[in-house]
Parts: C-alpha cells; sequence; structure tokens
C-alpha cells in the first residue's frame, strides 16, 4: 500500500490481502462509488441478478476459499440479502457485507430519502443480529481502524461481518494505517493440561471410541489436526451433514454421515454404540441430532468446539480449540487394533441397474456416486438434495457445500457461483429440487454471463415434496417448468430431460464430456423420496401437524 490512500482503495486491498480475490454484488446508486473502487482493485466482481444470490454466492465462496464479500446498495439491497447472510452466521461462514449509505449530511438533516426505512440506522441494527461485528464508516479519521476490525473479527469468529459506506466517504483520503498486531488466544495452562488428562483417561477406558469431524473444523483450518489424531490412535471418525467431506470419504477410518436417524443405519450404530464420543469442532443442533432420532448419552461425550470444552460432565473454561487438538494428538493415548470398516468406499459393483425403469431419488444418487469425477464439487440445496446425498462419496476433501443446519431453500445454484469462483479447476455439480430451483435458478444468466460450466441437476417430483410428508395440502403444488429449455432462453449450455436410469445414465456421461454448462431435469414420481427425507417427514409432522402428533410413541 501507498503512503496515502482512499477509503475505497484500502477497503478492497485489505481484503484481497485477506485472500478476497472475489466480490459478488449487485450496484445501486448509493453503492457505486464503492462499486467503482472495487472496480479499481485487484478484485474480480461477480454481478447477479438479486441479492438473495449474491449472500449464497459470498458464502459458498467463503466456504471453499476462506472469506467473502458482498456489495450491496442500502436497505432495497442489503435488507434484501438478508436471509442469505443469516445463513452465514447459523452455519459459521465468513463474509463481509459491504453496504452503499447515505451520507453524514443526509443523516444530520433527516429528510425522507429514498430507501430509507425508519431511520438512517435501521440496516446496521437489523444486522446486529446477523453479523459478530458492524460499522459505518462516518469518520475518516477512524474508517481504516473500523475496516480492519471488523474483517478481522470475521476471520477469527468464521461469521458474518457488516461495514456500510457512506457514498461520500468513499472516496476520501487517508493516512496508510498501522495495522495492529493481534496475537491469538492463549489458553489457560492449567485448564488445557487437566482437559487432556481428563479426555485421555476417558478414551482409554473406552472400547470403542468415535469421532465425529463437525464444521469448526473446516471453518478454522483444522481438519488435518482432527484427520492425524484419527490416524494416529486409530479411531473410526464420522462427518455430520454440515461438515460432509471435511475428510476424505476415502479415508479408510471414515464411516459415513451421522444425523441421528437419518443416517445409514451402520453409520448410527457405529455412532450410538461408542462408548466415547469424541465430537470435534461440533454444535448439537437438531438437525446433528436427527431432530427426536439420536441416541446419545451426555455422559460419554468428549466435546470440543471453539466456545466449550466438555468431557462428560466436566467442563473446561479458557482452553483454545487449537491447543486442545495440538495437544491431544501428541497425547498418551493408547492406539486401538485394526478396524475392519464396513462401510468403505463404494467401488463401480454398487451400481444400481441401468434400464428402463423410472428414476427413484436413492438410485439417482447411486448411480450418480458412481459416476462422479474425483475432484468435483458439490453443492445440494434444501431437501431430498441434500438428505439424499448423505450416502453420496466424494473423495476430496472441502468439495461438498449445503446449508445443513440453517436448511433455506435457494442455496446451491448461486452458492455454485462462489465455489466455482474459488476454485475454478474442480467440475462442480448443482443439486436442487424444483421447488429450490425455482427460487433462485434464474441465476444460470450469471451461470452463462461467466462463462461456467457446472452440472446442474434438478429433482423434479412436481413440487415441495420435503413438505408433503409433513402437512400435504395444495400449498406444496408449483408451476410445472419446462426446466431444459432454460438453455435456449439464455443461448448458453445444454439441456436433458431424463425419465429412466439409461436416459439419466447417458444424461450424466454426455454432461462430463462436454466443456458447456449442463441442465438435466430428473423425473421422478411424485411421492418418492430417500429414506432419510421420509423419516425427517415423520418426525417434524409429529412436531408440526396435530394429526400426526402422538403417533410412533
Amino acid at each position: 500500500m501507498g503512503s496515502t490512500l482512499t477509503i475505497g482503495s484500502f477497503l478492497f486491498d485489505y481484503l484481497y490481502q485477506k485472500g478476497a480475490t472475489h466480490a459478488f454484488g449487485i450496484p445501486g446508486d448509493f453503492a457505486l462509488p464503492t462499486f467503482r473502487w472495487l472496480d479499481k482493485s485487484p478484485m474480480e466482481l461477480i454481478t447477479l441478478t438479486h441479492e438473495p444470490s449474491v449472500g449464497f454466492a459470498a458464502d459458498g465462496y467463503a466456504r471453499v476459499n476462506g472469506l467473502g464479500v458482498a456489495c450491496v446498495t442500502y436497505c432495497v439491497g442489503g435488507l434484501n440479502m438478508l436471509n442469505s447472510v443469516a445463513c452465514a452466521y447459523a452455519e459459521k461462514s465468513p463474509l463481509i457485507v459491504i453496504s452503499g449509505g447515505p451520507s453524514a449530511n443526509d443523516r444530520q438533516a433527516d429528510p425522507l430519502l429514498h430507501h430509507k426505512v425508519r431511520t438512517f440506522d435501521t440496516q446496521r441494527r437489523i444486522y446486529e443480529e446477523v453479523t459478530c461485528a458492524n460499522t459505518v464508516l462516518l469518520d475518516v479519521h477512524t474508517a481504516a481502524a473500523e475496516i480492519i476490525r471488523v474483517v478481522d473479527t470475521v476471520l477469527e469468529q468464521c461469521r458474518p461481518g457488516y461495514i456500510e459506506v457512506p457514498f461520500d466517504i468513499v472516496d476520501m483520503p487517508i493516512e496508510a494505517p498501522v495495522i495492529p498486531n493481534r496475537p491469538p488466544a492463549v489458553s489457560d495452562a492449567e485448564n488445557l493440561e487437566a482437559c487432556i488428562e481428563d479426555v485421555v483417561a476417558t478414551i482409554n477406558r473406552a472400547k470403542n471410541p468415535v469421532i465425529i469431524a463437525d464444521v469448526e473444523l473446516h471453518r478454522h483450518n483444522l481438519a488435518d489436526l482432527a484427520i492425524g489424531i484419527a490416524r494416529k490412535f486409530n479411531i473410526p471418525i464420522a462427518s455430520t451433514l454440515l461438515s460432509k467431506s471435511v475428510i476424505s470419504e476415502q479415508n479408510p477410518l471414515y464411516i459415513g454421515v451421522y444425523s441421528g436417524g437419518f443416517s445409514e443405519p451402520e453409520t448410527q450404530r457405529l455412532v450410538e454404540e461408542s462408548d466415547c464420543l469424541i465430537m470435534l469442532g461440533a454444535f448439537l443442533t437438531d438437525m446433528f441430532l436427527g431432530l427426536n432420532t439420536a441416541k446419545i448419552s451426555r455422559k460419554n461425550t468428549i466435546l470440543a468446539n471453539t466456545e466449550k470444552m466438555s468431557v462428560g460432565l466436566h467442563r473446561y473454561d479458557q482452553v483454545v480449540f487449537k491447543d486442545f487438538l495440538e495437544k491431544l494428538l501428541y497425547s498418551n493415548v493408547e492406539k486401538r487394533g485394526t478396524f475392519n470398516n464396513p462401510l468403505s468406499f463404494p467401488d463401480d459393483d454398487s451400481l444400481p441397474v441401468i434400464d428402463e425403469k423410472p428414476i427413484t431419488v436413492e438410485a439417482f444418487f447411486s448411480l450418480l456416486g458412481g459416476r462422479m469425477p474425483d475432484d468435483a464439487t458439490v453443492v445440494c440445496d434444501t431437501g431430498d438434495s441434500l438428505l439424499g446425498a448423505i450416502g453420496l462419496r466424494t473423495s476430496q476433501r472441502k468439495n461438498f457445500l449445503s446449508d445443513a443446519y440453517y436448511l433455506s431453500m435457494g442455496f446451491a445454484v448461486p452458492a455454485s457461483i462462489g465455489a466455482m469462483a474459488a476454485n475454478p479447476g474442480a467440475r462442480t455439480i448443482v443439486i436442487a429440487g424444483d421447488g429450490a430451483f425455482q427460487m433462485t435458478g434464474i441465476e444460470l444468466s450469471t451461470i452463462a454471463k461467466e462463462k461456467m460450466n457446472p452440472i446442474v441437476f434438478v429433482i423434479n417430483n412436481d413440487g415441495y415434496g420435503t413438505q408433503r410428508h409433513i402437512i400435504d395440502g395444495p400449498f406444496n403444488n408449483i408451476h410445472p417448468w419446462d426446466y431444459p429449455r432454460m438453455c435456449d432462453l439464455l443461448r448458453y449450455g445444454d439441456g436433458y430431460r431424463v425419465t429412466t436410469m439409461q436416459e439419466l445414465d447417458d444424461a450424466i456421461h454426455k454432461a462430463l464430456a462436454s466443456k458447456n454448462m449442463a441442465l438435466v431435469e430428473v423425473v421422478v414420481p411424485r411421492d418418492d423420496s430417500s429414506r432419510s427425507l421420509r423419516r425427517l417427514g415423520e418426525e417434524l409432522g409429529k412436531l408440526r401437524n396435530a394429526e400426526k402428533k402422538g403417533q410412533g410413541e
């Protein structure tokens, strides 16, 4: 950086230095001066068609790259993007929201300015609920320090942050700031030692310990330590829906995705029969526990994440997660004997029959898993697009993205744009239901503009299939689209409609062989679903549907 800068140039230079080489956004008049500085910066801008998609794209980019950037205008843009930023907050994804804003003079005069809601601070106050740090750059003398504070807090906590830039301040010159040295958090030495002693004794007493590697390992780049612990002590390791592919699913110790009763039966058995469940980077959400279906005893668990350390009913404060993992890796935990994994990586013999019979959801995922390239990135939307993918094995780490806790429909297509920008060398496979696709599928226009080449599967079961398992009614119906013809509309990509396993296999082969975008409509029976989705519907039905309450109890 030079000796003098503007607020705009410093903002984007600092984000670039922190690893964000792309930004995602939609311009608006309050944000246009900021967009001009973004255009002059080394960062590459990808504009989308709708603000919710901007947030999902920045989120997808952050999950692959480590920091996402979303740029929008004041209120009509920022508030429109709120849901996707809430998703990133709930699932601990680090992205920066940059919003244009009115000038300091506007705020003093308090006119009825366009885009204003109630007060000039309304948008910032709303964003307080979905960010870990926020600021409005009203003072040129403190602007750089505020930018540094928000960005660094986002990176430390792996949650979104908010920076509002008044349109008249972004061009103002500032002196090059002194970048503060922020030392990492330090564990209390006695607490850390006592915690490790307790953990080692607990594991060594156990007959069948199991590790669950969850989302924080990925967000904080700590997966290698967890894998090292599993390998050194020969302990089987599972992931969750939110952390799927945090470790390679070809790892000989990998036993699948655990989500209570939504899991594969053998995975559920191995986890729930464990007398020492070591949960690393885990948060006990209802999806982690399969709603009411998990059978886990708190007394037999070790829970370690950035916010909490507990061994059974004992809690240890001021223990840094990374310090805990490093100490555990070099501790005197006893190595287990050979683990004969009943859930090894599938081979071609496990492929379903390829014939002229109709496609089922489970057969679709089974066939796709056998045909997918090793380096593919998979982005799944909510519903059977996600739950059906529980058994879908990927060989590479960090290449499975989903909003598996927040569960917002419409995530997959725009998130794939962020994933492709972050990792353009990988072929990206997008899986969405017809209902979710109709929410954000128009972002195929952005994919065409950027000349990207995902393979997009739209599982068409004629409506909101997940909701039908809970409470059915005409409100779950949607208007049918001719999905493959979107390629004609966009003048980009190849469209396929498949109704049989043979047609599906042919379309997968053609899509993989081509360098074009492919849109494959996969028609399945209206009442078909995976076992996991049926179980989810049963459990949610007991909670939401008065006619089902008490069933199965």
